[in-house]
């Protein structure tokens, strides 16, 4: 019976254990996601103003411009991004799935609303300019700001 008694008491402490570390895990694990999602969302927001300050850039310092700029496949701990620059609305916007069905969007200005490049498209919401990741070319030709992103800058 005093031996019974010892077992029970040793998967009762064990138990205890392991529910107290789960419960620990859980709260490490989910600290770690918060974590991890704002760093996400700080570098989204610097690659939006950066990109947006290299077209003011190319915007201030008038014809004859040109650089290339470079940018992240991926973002740490987003699923997906975008990047797409707004003639309307004068805005370099963000767009980045974090997982969960939950999104963080952020938008940049730019000086100008005189930007081409390729791919484009017209919306309801003005003339788009998606912005495939890896690289793309900057320049400023008389007064159009100028993203090419297949081919070097003339």
């Amino acid at each position: 019976m005093r031996r019974a008694q010892q077992s029970v008491e040793l998967m009762v402490v064990f138990a205890t254990a392991l529910a107290t570390f789960i419960i620990f895990y859980a709260l490490f694990a989910q600290q770690y996601g918060e974590g991890a999602r704002r760093q996400a969302e700080t570098d989204g927001t610097t690659l939006t103003q950066q990109l947006a300050e290299e077209i003011n850039i190319a915007a201030r310092a008038g014809d004859g411009y040109s650089r290339k700029i470079s940018y992240p496949a991926r973002i740490p701990g987003a699923i997906n991004y975008s990047l797409e620059i707004n003639n309307r609305s004068g805005s370099v916007d963000l767009a980045m799935e974090m997982g969960s069905g939950s999104f963080f969007l952020y938008s940049a200005p730019t000086l100008t609303r005189n930007i081409t490049g390729e791919p484009a498209y017209a919306s309801a919401y003005g003339y788009s300019l998606i912005i495939a990741r890896g690289a793309a070319y900057v320049e400023n030709r008389g007064g159009m700001i100028i993203i090419n992103q297949t081919k070097a800058v003339r």
